[in-house]
């Protein structure tokens, strides 16, 4: 059985529905159970972090969707001062291997991690380690 996630809420934006039923399996499979916020359209995703000031633990952000594409997305939400926030990790999601989308990604400052699709649980347990591990610099505890 898997372990339990200290995460309790995924905000997932792809605009593939397919892929966002896989990766919803993956992560239950994974022993998340929190709550998962989809998006198929990034401007929608925007919208939402805008005027509901939603801060999820993670966002996986698919790269390659049509009209605003997710480095759009991320670029946008650091320029609103929406990202990065001492609570997301963003993770850059891509059937995409290429070195350019790579290094376009470490650019940002809220980005933590780059997976291509489709999620594992491996590739989530690796998310998660990173996010706790930045979260824990962030917020050192006193002895």
């Amino acid at each position: 059985m898997p372990a339990a996630h200290p995460i309790a809420h995924i905000l997932l934006i792809d605009d593939e529905e397919d892929c966002n039923f896989v990766t919803r399996m993956v992560l239950k499979r994974s022993g998340f159970t929190g709550r998962i916020t989809c998006f198929t359209n990034a401007n929608a995703a925007l919208e939402h972090l805008r005027v509901d000031g939603d801060r999820p633990d993670l966002m996986f952000v698919d790269i390659n969707m049509p009209g605003m594409t997710g480095f759009d997305l991320v670029g946008a939400c650091e320029a609103d001062g929406i990202l990065p926030n001492d609570h997301t990790s963003v993770v850059m999601f891509s059937s995409s291997n290429r070195p350019c989308d790579m290094d376009q990604a470490r650019r940002f400052r809220s980005v933590v991690g780059y997976v291509e699709k489709a999620l594992t649980a491996e590739s989530f347990e690796h998310v998660v380690a990173v996010h706790q591990a930045r979260k824990a610099s962030a917020n050192p505890s006193i002895p």
